[in-house]
Protein backbone atom coordinates (compact mmCIF):
# COMPACT_ATOMS: atom_id res chain seq x y z
CA UNK A 1 0.00 0.00 0.00
CA UNK A 2 1.38 3.41 -0.95
CA UNK A 3 1.65 6.20 1.56
CA UNK A 4 -0.34 9.30 0.74
CA UNK A 5 2.10 11.53 2.56
CA UNK A 6 3.94 14.07 0.39
CA UNK A 7 7.53 14.87 1.22
CA UNK A 8 8.71 18.38 0.53
CA UNK A 9 12.33 19.16 -0.27
CA UNK A 10 14.17 20.81 2.56
CA UNK A 11 15.50 24.30 1.97
CA UNK A 12 18.88 25.11 3.37
CA UNK A 13 18.63 28.09 5.70
CA UNK A 14 21.20 29.99 7.69
CA UNK A 15 20.43 31.84 10.93
CA UNK A 16 22.48 34.88 11.89
CA UNK A 17 21.58 37.19 14.76
CA UNK A 18 17.97 35.99 15.05
CA UNK A 19 17.34 36.31 11.29
CA UNK A 20 17.10 33.33 8.97
CA UNK A 21 17.60 33.30 5.22
CA UNK A 22 17.83 30.59 2.60
CA UNK A 23 21.25 29.79 1.22
CA UNK A 24 19.95 30.54 -2.30
CA UNK A 25 18.86 34.06 -1.27
CA UNK A 26 22.24 34.71 0.37
CA UNK A 27 24.10 33.43 -2.70
CA UNK A 28 22.05 35.63 -5.06
CA UNK A 29 22.61 38.61 -2.75
CA UNK A 30 26.37 38.02 -2.60
CA UNK A 31 26.62 37.66 -6.40
CA UNK A 32 24.52 40.81 -6.87
CA UNK A 33 26.70 42.73 -4.40
CA UNK A 34 29.94 41.57 -6.09
CA UNK A 35 28.68 42.52 -9.56
CA UNK A 36 27.57 45.95 -8.35
CA UNK A 37 30.92 46.54 -6.60
CA UNK A 38 32.79 45.48 -9.74
CA UNK A 39 30.64 47.73 -11.90
CA UNK A 40 31.05 50.70 -9.56
CA UNK A 41 34.81 50.15 -9.42
CA UNK A 42 35.00 49.83 -13.19
CA UNK A 43 32.93 52.99 -13.67
CA UNK A 44 35.01 54.90 -11.10
CA UNK A 45 38.24 53.72 -12.74
CA UNK A 46 36.98 54.61 -16.20
CA UNK A 47 35.84 58.04 -15.06
CA UNK A 48 39.19 58.69 -13.36
CA UNK A 49 41.05 57.70 -16.52
CA UNK A 50 38.87 59.90 -18.68
CA UNK A 51 39.47 62.92 -16.42
CA UNK A 52 43.23 62.26 -16.45
CA UNK A 53 43.38 62.09 -20.23
CA UNK A 54 41.38 65.27 -20.62
CA UNK A 55 43.84 67.17 -18.37
CA UNK A 56 46.81 65.83 -20.28
CA UNK A 57 45.24 66.69 -23.62
CA UNK A 58 44.68 70.32 -22.63
CA UNK A 59 48.22 70.63 -21.22
CA UNK A 60 49.88 68.92 -24.16
CA UNK A 61 47.73 70.33 -26.95
CA UNK A 62 50.46 72.75 -28.09
CA UNK A 63 53.19 70.16 -27.61
CA UNK A 64 51.79 67.27 -29.57
CA UNK A 65 48.78 67.14 -31.83
CA UNK A 66 49.03 63.34 -31.82
CA UNK A 67 47.65 63.19 -28.29
CA UNK A 68 44.22 64.13 -29.65
CA UNK A 69 44.09 60.77 -31.39
CA UNK A 70 44.91 59.03 -28.12
CA UNK A 71 42.21 60.98 -26.32
CA UNK A 72 39.61 60.01 -28.92
CA UNK A 73 40.61 56.35 -28.60
CA UNK A 74 40.33 56.48 -24.81
CA UNK A 75 36.92 58.09 -25.09
CA UNK A 76 35.74 55.30 -27.39
CA UNK A 77 37.05 52.74 -24.89
CA UNK A 78 35.26 54.50 -22.06
CA UNK A 79 32.03 54.53 -24.01
CA UNK A 80 32.42 50.86 -24.85
CA UNK A 81 33.01 49.95 -21.20
CA UNK A 82 30.05 52.06 -20.13
CA UNK A 83 27.86 50.22 -22.65
CA UNK A 84 29.22 46.90 -21.33
CA UNK A 85 28.45 47.98 -17.77
CA UNK A 86 24.91 48.93 -18.80
CA UNK A 87 24.46 45.56 -20.51
CA UNK A 88 25.67 43.78 -17.37
CA UNK A 89 23.22 45.80 -15.25
CA UNK A 90 20.36 44.88 -17.63
CA UNK A 91 21.40 41.21 -17.56
CA UNK A 92 21.48 41.24 -13.78
CA UNK A 93 18.02 42.83 -13.61
CA UNK A 94 16.55 40.29 -16.04
CA UNK A 95 18.18 37.44 -14.10
CA UNK A 96 16.61 38.70 -10.88
CA UNK A 97 13.24 38.91 -12.64
CA UNK A 98 13.63 35.36 -13.94
CA UNK A 99 14.55 34.19 -10.45
CA UNK A 100 11.42 35.85 -9.01
CA UNK A 101 9.31 34.27 -11.74
CA UNK A 102 10.83 30.86 -11.03
CA UNK A 103 10.08 31.22 -7.32
CA UNK A 104 6.46 32.12 -8.08
CA UNK A 105 6.15 29.14 -10.44
CA UNK A 106 7.69 26.87 -7.83
CA UNK A 107 5.18 28.08 -5.25
CA UNK A 108 2.28 27.42 -7.65
CA UNK A 109 3.61 23.96 -8.46
CA UNK A 110 4.03 23.14 -4.77
CA UNK A 111 0.45 24.22 -4.07
CA UNK A 112 -0.83 22.11 -6.99
CA UNK A 113 1.21 19.12 -5.75
CA UNK A 114 -0.35 19.44 -2.28
CA UNK A 115 -3.80 19.70 -3.84
CA UNK A 116 -3.23 16.59 -5.97
CA UNK A 117 -1.89 14.67 -2.96
CA UNK A 118 -5.02 15.60 -1.00
CA UNK A 119 -7.27 14.50 -3.85
CA UNK A 120 -5.33 11.25 -4.18
CA UNK A 121 -5.73 10.55 -0.46
CA UNK A 122 -9.50 11.17 -0.67
CA UNK A 123 -9.79 8.92 -3.74
CA UNK A 124 -7.85 6.17 -1.94
CA UNK A 125 -10.12 6.44 1.12
CA UNK A 126 -13.20 6.26 -1.13
CA UNK A 127 -11.76 3.23 -2.93
CA UNK A 128 -11.16 1.42 0.37
CA UNK A 129 -14.68 2.24 1.53
CA UNK A 130 -16.17 0.90 -1.72
CA UNK A 131 -14.10 -2.27 -1.44
CA UNK A 132 -15.37 -2.83 2.11
CA UNK A 133 -18.97 -2.25 0.96
CA UNK A 134 -18.46 -4.65 -1.95
CA UNK A 135 -17.06 -7.34 0.34
CA UNK A 136 -20.01 -6.88 2.73
CA UNK A 137 -22.48 -7.13 -0.17
CA UNK A 138 -20.78 -10.27 -1.52
CA UNK A 139 -20.95 -11.86 1.92
CA UNK A 140 -24.62 -10.92 2.40
CA UNK A 141 -25.55 -12.07 -1.10
CA UNK A 142 -23.86 -15.45 -0.46
CA UNK A 143 -25.80 -15.84 2.77
CA UNK A 144 -29.09 -14.85 1.09
CA UNK A 145 -28.42 -17.20 -1.84
CA UNK A 146 -27.71 -20.09 0.54
CA UNK A 147 -30.86 -19.20 2.48
CA UNK A 148 -32.93 -19.09 -0.72
CA UNK A 149 -31.61 -22.49 -1.80
CA UNK A 150 -32.30 -23.94 1.65
CA UNK A 151 -35.85 -22.60 1.63
CA UNK A 152 -36.43 -23.96 -1.87
CA UNK A 153 -35.20 -27.35 -0.68
CA UNK A 154 -37.55 -27.21 2.37
CA UNK A 155 -40.52 -26.26 0.16
CA UNK A 156 -39.72 -29.16 -2.17
CA UNK A 157 -39.50 -31.55 0.80
CA UNK A 158 -42.75 -30.21 2.23
CA UNK A 159 -44.51 -30.75 -1.09
CA UNK A 160 -43.33 -34.34 -1.42
CA UNK A 161 -43.51 -35.42 2.22
CA UNK A 162 -44.90 -34.32 5.52
CA UNK A 163 -45.07 -30.57 5.74
CA UNK A 164 -45.36 -30.39 9.55
CA UNK A 165 -42.20 -32.44 10.07
CA UNK A 166 -40.29 -30.30 7.54
CA UNK A 167 -41.61 -27.10 9.19
CA UNK A 168 -40.37 -28.29 12.59
CA UNK A 169 -36.78 -28.61 11.24
CA UNK A 170 -36.91 -25.27 9.38
CA UNK A 171 -36.28 -23.06 12.48
CA UNK A 172 -32.45 -22.76 12.23
CA UNK A 173 -32.68 -22.05 8.50
CA UNK A 174 -35.28 -19.30 9.04
CA UNK A 175 -33.07 -17.76 11.77
CA UNK A 176 -30.10 -17.68 9.36
CA UNK A 177 -32.31 -16.10 6.67
CA UNK A 178 -33.54 -13.41 9.10
CA UNK A 179 -29.94 -12.63 10.10
CA UNK A 180 -28.92 -12.36 6.45
CA UNK A 181 -31.82 -9.94 5.73
CA UNK A 182 -30.83 -7.85 8.79
CA UNK A 183 -27.19 -7.73 7.58
CA UNK A 184 -28.41 -6.62 4.13
CA UNK A 185 -30.41 -3.78 5.72
CA UNK A 186 -27.35 -2.74 7.76
CA UNK A 187 -25.11 -2.75 4.66
CA UNK A 188 -27.67 -0.65 2.74
CA UNK A 189 -27.90 1.89 5.59
CA UNK A 190 -24.09 2.15 5.86
CA UNK A 191 -23.78 2.65 2.11
CA UNK A 192 -25.90 5.77 2.49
Amino acid sequence: MRSSRVERPEQLTLEVGGYSASVMSIAVGVVFFLVVVMLLNSTRTNNARADDWRRRAVAAEEVAGGLRVVLAERSRTLNQRTRQANILIDTLASSRGALRSTKVSLGALSARQRQLASQSARAEADRRKLQAQRAALVSVSSALSACSQGLASLVAQAQTGKPKAVLATAGPLLTRCNRARARLSTVRENAG
